[in-house]
């Protein structure tokens, strides 16, 4: 439970920091040169693989899931 948390917690800073990076190219105007080009296609597109995990997490309601169980306290003897 804790590690797809992780998981997603990780997927979130990678999909942000991609769109960061394309910020930052923007506003340094190497968006303008092949280099920043291709800087911001791969930003984007790690961005996308990504964002598109954790999409996916909140269409299929496994993050609601996630986020349900992790607030409820375990029962006593329970081995979770």
């Amino acid at each position: 439970m804790f590690e797809d948390i992780f998981l997603l917690v990780f997927c979130f800073i990678l999909a942000i920091g991609g769109l960061a990076t394309v910020v930052w190219g923007l506003a340094t105007g190497r968006f303008f040169s092949i280099d920043g080009l291709w800087l911001d296609l791969i930003s984007l597109t790690l961005s996308a693989v990504f964002g598109g995990n954790i999409a996916w997490s909140i269409h299929t309601g496994e993050l609601k899931s996630l986020l349900r169980h992790n607030g409820e306290k375990p029962e006593a003897g329970s081995e979770k």
